[in-house]
């Protein structure tokens, strides 16, 4: 049986270790969920990435209330939420508190022009991979 805890957990890992947004979420969501703990089936992973982008908010919001709920009712609802949110929440805080100490910096201005393409690769990745399945 799925808890609350697994549940946040995945979400968490998903939340702290992707970089560029939702869809850069969408192809580690899909590893975690479908592919290592077969939560969800391929069909049904690819309904919710479509329902996900149809309903107005983040689509990693919106496709950890629909996982959530699917798999462990209104708990699971909270659990992928807060999973997904917890990680960005802390690091803006924490960007905020220090990033005018640190923006002029070369070594920080190198680091947001290298995570630039990185990000955009992920996103081609994920397109081109729900391409080929539909």
């Amino acid at each position: 049986m799925k808890t609350f805890w697994q549940l946040f957990w995945t979400y968490l890992k998903i939340g702290t270790f992707t970089l560029g947004g939702g869809y850069a979420m969408l192809p580690l969501i899909q590893r975690e969920v479908v592919d290592r703990r077969h939560w969800l089936e391929e069909k049904e992973f690819l309904n919710m990435i479509a329902l996900a982008q149809a309903a107005p908010g983040l689509i990693a919001v919106n496709s950890a209330i629909f996982i959530g709920q699917r798999i462990y009712g209104w708990r699971g609802v909270m659990a992928c939420v807060l999973g997904a949110v917890v990680p960005s929440v802390v690091i803006i805080l924490l960007i905020a508190m220090y990033f005018r100490q640190f923006k002029e910096l070369p070594v920080v201005d190198a680091i947001f022009k290298g995570v630039r393409p990185a990000v955009v690769a992920l996103i081609a990745a994920t397109v081109v991979r729900l391409i080929r399945k539909i």
